[in-house]
């Protein structure tokens, strides 16, 4: 469905001004693509590996889990299954991060988190910062409330600080909201520096902006040295946490860790949304948890590494020059920066008709707007079709700027 013809269904309707923040599917247009141009390799997937999932462990939880079901399948648990918020404060403690249980809210993956906080926090009109790019899902949910964007650019050590304070100086309004991928940044990959953190921080408590620090990913490092997260340094940030990326995202299991005065109103929004969560779902997720996920994610790790490092080695030889990436220190993505007169977005048919697609770099700014960069998934795919993608992407860039390939 075109925007043209959602807002006019919008007007016949009489529904709510907001449903025209929500637009069609962009997976529609990738979609599309598929039916187009069949059988091409698709970098856009940012989920697990099917075989890098603990499969036999979840399904021997899920046996234990449901024998026990018949006495605990009511209504309760708004906050979650209260030993699983335990062991999430551990996992967070583990990780320098001091939280206790009662600070934890069990949500449907992080993106409820998302969006049950800007649920709380905003009203239409009101500013949110945000990288850019940012992920998609973010800015779904932040539509949907009809936030504003103050969109700060990156750098290769995350979010630029000078920038920062000019957009927050020049603001109509003041910010409510800072949201911040820190650690393999979604759709860029990148980790933001120690430094940088720290000053994004003070920036936020100079002005009272609350930080929401999303951290689907943070577990998944194969190279470098990690930085502490956010809430590490700022006990009052918002932070946000899944199992959709370290064990599966069908499992819609995820946690909000807020400071007290926020963690109770979170619940109360929660339940208007969905009274509680799952309740077989999060004691599975339970298990493995504080069983076999950390020897899992040494076999994840592993798996991953290789295929980041499959990808970085095909890059060098397939694509042509003026093309430039950074290598991930983990995570999923890559980001793939073309010559500037190239709209990645504009690139994606002819791409399709090489047999390769990706997810162009402007579908993660608000405006959705023109950009010479790509988001390269590397999670989801096998070595060799890996190595095969790439050629064909090189093939295409090549064709598009007029060079063989």
């Amino acid at each position: 469905m075109s925007l043209e013809s959602l807002t006019s269904l919008v007007t016949q309707r009489q529904f709510a001004r907001r449903a025209e923040k929500f637009l069609p599917s962009l997976w529609a247009e990738v979609g599309d693509l598929f039916e187009r141009h069949p059988g091409p390799i698709f970098f856009g997937n940012g989920a697990p590996a099917p075989e890098l999932m603990p499969i036999a462990r979840l399904q021997e939880a899920a046996s234990r889990v449901w024998a026990e079901a018949g006495t605990r399948l009511g209504y309760t648990e708004a906050a979650g299954y209260a030993p699983l918020r335990v062991l999430i404060a551990e996992r967070m403690a583990g990780q320098g991060m001091r939280t206790i249980p009662d600070e934890i809210m069990v949500t449907n993956g992080s993106q409820q988190g998302i969006d049950l906080i800007a649920r709380l926090m905003l009203d239409p009109g009101d500013m949110v910062i945000v990288e850019g790019p940012t992920y998609l899902g973010a800015i779904q949910a932040f539509d949907a409330y009809e936030a504003e964007y103050l969109v700060i650019p990156m750098d290769e050590e995350g979010i630029e600080l000078n920038a920062l304070e000019r957009a927050i100086a020049g603001a109509m309004r003041l910010p409510k909201l800072l949201y911040t991928i820190p650690t393999f940044q979604n759709p860029t990959g990148r980790t933001q520096s120690r430094e940088r953190r720290e000053g994004l921080l003070a920036i936020a408590r100079r002005h009272g902006i609350l930080v929401v620090e999303d951290d689907p990913y943070g577990e998944l490092r194969v190279s470098g040295t990690p930085e502490p997260n956010l809430r590490a340094l700022d006990p009052g940030v918002v932070y946000l946490g899944t199992f959709s990326k370290t064990i599966a995202p069908g499992l819609r299991v995820g946690w909000t860790a807020a400071p007290a005065d926020l963690i109770g109103p979170l619940v109360s929004a929660r339940e208007a949304a969905d009274v509680h969560g799952e309740r077989t779902t999060s004691r599975i997720v339970h298990q493995i948890a504080g069983g076999s996920l950390d020897d899992h994610l040494v076999i994840a790790r592993a798996g991953y590494r290789r295929r980041r490092n499959t990808m970085l080695a095909a890059l060098h030889t397939a694509m042509p020059e003026g093309v430039r990436w950074q290598e991930p220190e983990g995570g999923f993505f890559l980001w793939l920066e073309l010559p500037e007169h190239l709209d990645a977005e504009a690139l994606l048919p002819l791409a399709a008709t090489h047999g390769v697609t990706y997810m162009p770099g402007g579908w993660f700014f608000p405006d959705r707007r023109s950009c010479s960069a790509a988001r390269l998934s590397y999670s989801s795919i096998g070595e060799d079709r890996i190595e095969e993608g790439i050629q064909r992407l090189g093939a295409a860039i090549s064709e598009a700027l007029g060079q063989k390939p």
